[in-house]
């Protein structure tokens, strides 16, 4: 267990601090601090003792050397009674908690700065006192995120929960470097730059991601909005790439990287109001894709209509950044129209699996309809319409649709006719006509039961891959049921 008697205070990011000071003061732990954060703390009645008065350096080059000196790191890096005596020959004291965060040098690039002030944003003392306080985290303690600081115990802290800290720190100070090192290394010799993100998929972890001139979406620059965190990430980019799927006025409305609602019409008006009709529970909080100019009428219907987290289309009319304005945490982001990625990657428990993207041709497949019953044009439209959907949507996948607009959407479940079930559980949910209504399933039909649940619904029409040993077994129900079914010969698995 490690007592903490003495703590070493030195921030950029003061949100928090002085809460954590409060408590210090009060379970009578000194203080040492650096020249702003003692500034800060002094002036709300915490007392501190400033590291040059406790070094006996005053600090030099206008605060570029300060924390680095010899009874700084000992006190840091001393081993208990094994160090005790050297310790108090140097002078120093035993420094049991490090509480430090940087010099915020991502968002002095972003910001466009000139070299000297970037330059001046790369943190030398800050990296070191981390550095030497997590190598030490059997003796000292480092708190390197403003989050953590009400989680910690004054009262004594485990040399586990000290080494999980630690380790965090050394996550920290390594993505920090990295995007020091991308910063200096010649631009066009990196097929790739870092971002980092506001945290991953859970706010315990720490996430970045890495762009290239093939990203979809730009988010080097967004327009407004707070840091990008993974999941807004993840959902951005499955929600542009499934509403670029459409030549028309299109709207792609996404939450956990799944569409809930996708509709396609004259304008994007319409295209919006039919895609959030599809699943409004679901749509609040969502991201939404847009594959046409966001003008400011319909920015405020969608602001006044539900809560946002993303935003993404391919521009913006200067009404519409106005009225966004008013919501300043959405994130707004340019989409790049044109844009494919030639292959996908993933990292699972540092495994990594590389293949080329699922780029087909709607316009120029084969649909082999394979019933008796056929479907008139206009409902071919609307089955290539849900296919295109059933591409972006977690396998097993189904899409009911009517008039280029979801009804209902099954996804990620692992059974197929559990994921039918579903879909037309969500459209009767919201009072949806499904009537008449079109299916989509990304993969083929293994048994008949997915076509007796559509069947019992009124469905009249279904497309599917096909593939499947059982494909005449399937097709056959079609037929019973005076059922369409068209077979495009390509899955779109997305696991």
């Amino acid at each position: 267990m490690i007592r903490i008697k003495t703590a070493l205070i030195s921030v950029y990011d003061k949100t928090g601090v002085l809460e954590l000071a409060q408590r210090l003061k009060e379970k009578k732990i000194e203080i040492i601090s650096s020249g702003g954060t003692s500034k800060y703390l002094k002036q709300n009645n915490i007392e501190v003792t400033e590291i040059s008065e406790y070094t006996g350096f005053s600090e030099a080059f206008n605060g570029r050397v300060k924390t680095l000196h010899p009874k700084i790191h000992a006190g840091i890096l001393a081993r208990g009674n094994k160090d005790e005596k050297e310790l108090k020959n140097l002078g120093a004291k035993k420094i049991d908690l490090v509480v430090v965060n940087l010099y915020p040098f991502s968002e002095e690039v972003a910001k466009g700065s000139s070299d000297h002030d970037i330059i001046e944003k790369i943190d030398i003392g800050g990296p070191a006192m981390i550095r030497a306080a997590a190598k030490n985290f059997e003796h000292t303690v480092v708190i390197a995120e403003p989050d953590r600081y009400l989680d910690i115990n004054l009262d004594g802290i485990s040399a586990e929960e000290s080494k999980k800290l630690a380790g965090r720190a050394f996550t920290l100070t390594g993505y920090y470097d990295e995007n020091v090192s991308d910063w200096f290394g010649p631009q066009e010799e990196y097929d790739s730059e870092r971002i980092d993100l506001r945290y991953g998929e859970n706010p315990h972890q720490i996430a970045s991601i890495e762009i290239s001139k093939n990203t979809l979406i730009d988010f080097k620059s967004p327009l407004q909005g707070k840091q990008i965190s993974y999941n807004n990430g993840l959902d951005a980019i499955s929600a542009w790439s499934c509403v670029n799927e459409f030549n028309r006025p299109a709207v792609c409305i996404v939450k956990h990287t799944n569409p809930c609602g996708v509709a396609e019409d004259s304008n994007l008006s319409s295209a919006y109001k039919r895609a959030f009709s599809t699943d409004p529970t679901s749509a609040f909080g969502g991201v939404i894709a847009l594959n046409d100019m966001v003008d400011e009428d319909l920015a405020k219907e969608m602001m006044d209509n539900q809560f946002i987290e993303v935003l993404v289309a391919p521009n913006y009319s200067d009404g519409a950044l106005k009225a966004l304005s008013n919501k300043p945490n959405i994130r707004a982001l340019i989409g790049k129209k044109g844009v494919k990625s030639p292959s996908e990657s993933k990292s699972i428990s540092g495994v990594f699996f590389h293949q080329t993207s699922d780029e087909v041709s709607f316009s120029e497949m084969k649909y082999d309809t394979k019933t008796k019953a056929v479907p008139s044009s206009k409902e071919l439209e609307d089955l290539i319409f849900a296919m295109k959907v059933a591409k972006h949507v977690k396998s097993n996948a189904i899409i009911i649709a009517k008039d280029k607009m979801t009804l209902g959407i099954g996804a990620g479940q692992m059974s197929r006719v559990v994921s039918t079930k579903i879909a037309f559980m969500k459209a009767e949910e919201e009072g949806l006509n499904i009537k008449n209504c079109v299916l989509a399933s990304d993969a083929f039909f293994p048994f008949r039961d997915n076509i007796d649940v559509a069947a019992a619904k009124g469905v009249k029409h279904i497309i599917q891959p096909g593939g499947s040993i059982k494909d005449d077994e399937v097709i056959a129900a079609a037929d019973e049921y005076q059922i369409s079914m068209t077979l495009t010969g390509f899955r779109h698995f997305k696991h």
